[in-house]
Formats: structure tokens, sequence, C-alpha cells
């Protein structure tokens, strides 16, 4: 019987306790170092992103490049790879110009075939 009253009481009042706890502001101040955390945070998890690793792999790279002497070192360590390469790749026999030659003149052909 106790139940009934009660669970009556708590069903007119719901609308004005509703309005109680709507016009009840609360501010709950934050601890100083809040920001500084969040932020913190915030940093943490760019660097930890694949492109900021990769920044910070090239970074001193990059750094030792831009002075002259080490610039100048790879430039020529570069371009000596790439001439010898090149080479690699270039049979004498396939020169333009012997290829030409080759087309054109009856005798080339017949002593390309000998010296097979």
């Amino acid at each position: 019987m106790d139940n009934q009253p009660q669970q009556k009481l708590g069903n007119q009042d719901d609308g004005a306790f509703d309005d109680l706890l709507r016009s009840a502001k609360v501010e709950v101040p934050l601890p100083g170092i809040f920001q500084y955390e969040v932020w913190r945070r915030i940093a943490a998890a760019q660097e930890s992103t694949l492109m900021a690793r990769l920044a910070r792999t090239l970074e001193p790279i990059l750094a030792l490049l831009s002075r002259p002497i080490a610039a100048s070192a790879s430039m020529v360590l570069m371009v000596s790879a790439g001439l010898w390469l090149g080479s690699l790749g270039m049979d004498p026999v396939r020169d333009g110009k012997l290829a030409y030659v080759a087309s054109v003149s009856p005798f080339a052909q017949r002593h390309q075939g000998e010296a097979r």
C-alpha cells in the first residue's frame, strides 16, 4: 500500500522536477593543466602518423644535402651512377649509326653474318 502513494506522487512531480533539473547550472572548473594535456595528446597522435615518421626520417638527410659539399658529392655520385648504368645497357653493335649502315649496306650484312 505504501508503494502506490509514492508512485502517484512521483508521477505528479516529474514535470516540476524536470524543470528544476533543467534550470540548475553547474559549472565545474577544469584543472589548469587540462588544455595542456589535450594539446599534448593531439600532438602525440599527429606524431605517430606515417607522414610524420617519414618527415622525421628525411629531415636529417635533407639537412645534410643542403650543405654545398654534400650536395655536390651526391650530384657527382648520381651522375656517375647514371652514366655507368646507361653504359651497361648499350651494346656497341646496336649503336644507331651501325644499325643504319647494317640495314642499308649489303656488305655490312654479309660481314656481320660471318662474324657471328
